[in-house]
């Protein structure tokens, strides 16, 4: 139980001291200037709860997305996808899934520890708007072919020149099929500061 004490205080000490670090002490020379991101990536998700996550299997999209960072610490993100799941009972005879497309929109907000290294962490909470292209779970779902979600992003965005590779893990509520529904996925684009 001491190890485990001692390493919370080294973790607190140690979040307190970022906490207290000036721009030239932490964050890079070019964070706090505005930067515009765009990527495309891929994801894999799948639903873990309620009836339609039980009737569900893993899933993958593929997205496009961009970002704008405002001087440093905040900024926005929208994305766009495409997304196609499997699913583990058979509704309907000539399909064996649903697919829906999908944009994500939310504030970001960015954090870079290390001054001599373009890596910054981000959290994100978003809201979702998602429509049900084919589906054959709609005996869960009825008729309705939109859908929204509300939830958040946690990930890292790793600069090198103007090539951007981000890697990051969603977590969402889908308040119209009452199910929690988990991803994480890579991508890979091109970043620039805008002056």
């Amino acid at each position: 139980m001491g190890k485990l004490k001692s390493c919370f205080l080294c973790l607190i000490v140690v979040l307190f001291s970022l906490g207290f670090m000036t721009e030239s002490e932490a964050a890079p020379l070019g964070f706090k200037r505005p930067r515009a991101t765009f990527a495309l990536g891929i994801d894999a998700f799948d639903a873990l709860t309620g009836e339609f996550g039980k009737a569900s299997d893993a899933g993958m999209s593929v997205f496009a997305e961009s970002s704008l960072q405002l001087g440093g610490y905040f900024g926005a993100n929208i994305r766009f996808g495409s997304a196609r799941a499997f699913t583990n009972k058979d509704f309907l005879p000539f399909d064996e899934g649903y697919q829906y497309v999908y944009v994500v929109f939310g504030p970001r907000f960015y954090l870079s520890p290390f001054r001599k290294l373009s890596l910054n962490f981000y959290a994100q909470p978003e809201i979702a708007m998602q429509v049900l292209v084919s589906n054959t779970l709609v005996s869960l779902t009825g008729n309705q072919q939109f859908t929204g979600a509300a939830g958040g992003s946690l990930g890292a965005q790793f600069l090198v020149g103007i090539l951007s590779v981000s890697g990051q893990l969603t977590c969402q509520y889908n308040w119209n099929l009452k199910t929690v529904i988990f991803g994480g996925g890579l991508s890979i684009g091109v970043s620039s500061t805008l002056k």
